[in-house]
Formats: structure tokens, sequence, C-alpha cells
């Protein structure tokens, strides 16, 4: 008779965050997770103390997930986008491409759900002074206005009422920056605001 194979706390995670991925955060459950793996539900409670655990530990990795992909999209070195655009250009590729993962994040209420806050808040406002030369409250409330953009059209996307290709995206972040600098004032540092 054969060894049952091993499950590991990393392979439980791997397969509630692809039960995530696919049917959505009230989907993951021991059962469903168990099912995902092809094992019976006692490697999850021998890993983790219970479920509640266990979606903690999966909403740490969907912010890492989330986390790793704008990143990504940040040091994209197209010459068409600057460094805040690359950020926004990212959210709305990871609303667009998972699916589930940006709905659990930012829309859905509940116990781990809908983040309040961007990770990525302190990177941006240092890019936003390091390529503009806005002062820090300027850049904040700068942020804040493009975030007000930026995530309405990750929605209309994610929900699949919104088509737009990489390049109409683009324009239309450069678009509402060029809108936002009448407000903020014209960047101290002058430079291509694509």
């Amino acid at each position: 008779m054969p060894a049952p194979k091993k499950v590991t706390r990393e392979d439980i995670l791997e397969g509630a965050l692809n039960t995530l991925r696919e049917s959505g955060f009230a989907s993951v459950n021991a059962r469903s997770v168990a099912k995902k793996l092809g094992c019976s539900t006692q490697p999850i409670y021998l890993s983790f103390k219970n479920m509640d655990e266990l979606k903690n530990e999966l909403t740490k990795r969907a912010i890492q997930e989330h986390s790793s992909r704008v990143k990504e999209s940040m040091k994209e070195q197209n010459i068409q986008w600057s460094r805040y655009c690359s950020y926004g250009m990212g959210l709305v590729r990871f609303a667009k491409e998972e699916k589930q993962l940006f709905r659990f994040l930012y829309l859905e209420e509940g116990e781990n759900g809908k983040q309040q806050d961007d990770i990525h808040i302190p990177q941006i406002i240092r890019v936003i002074q390091e390529d503009y030369g806005y002062s820090e409250e300027i850049a904040c409330q700068f942020h804040r206005d493009m975030t007000f953009y930026s995530f309405g059209i990750a929605v209309m996307v994610n929900k699949g009422s919104l088509e737009i290709s990489i390049d109409d995206l683009a324009a239309a972040f450069h678009r509402e920056f060029l809108a936002l600098t009448s407000v903020y004032g014209i960047p101290p540092k002058q430079v291509n605001v694509k």
C-alpha cells in the first residue's frame, strides 16, 4: 500500500488561494480546499488551528499577490508611462486578471475582505515627490484624487462593464493626471507627465 501523500501548510494555502480565485471567498471552507487538494480535511486541521487561522493566512497571501503584481507593473520600463502611471496600470490589470482576488481585497465586506489601505501608498507618495517635485502634502492629496479615478476604472473592468486597451488606459490616466495638475499646480519638476 503506497504511503499517503503529505499535504503541507503551503499546499493548503495554495489550494485555498486557488479556491478563492475560482469561486470567491465565500466558497473557501475546509471541504472545498480539501477537494481542491484531493485529500481529506484532516491535513487542514493538522496545519491550522481552525478555518479562521487559514483565512487570515489566505488574506495575507492575497495581499502579497496583489502587491507583487503592482510592484511588477511599477518596474516595467515602458517609456510611454511614468512610474506613477504604472501603478494605476498594475491595479487595473490586477482587477481584470484576478477578478475574485480584487473583489475580495477591495469590494467584499466581511471578516477578512475589503482592505482599508493600499499598502503601496508610502512608495507611491515617494514616486510622486521624486518624479514631479510635489510636497508630501500635495502628493498625498493628488494620489487620493487619482485613486478615486483609478479604482473606478478598476471596478468597471473587474465587473466587465468596461473593455479598455492598454493604450487607451494609459491615455485615460494621462488625461486625469493633467486634470489634477490644474488643481494642484504644474509639477515643480518639468518631466514628461505621461
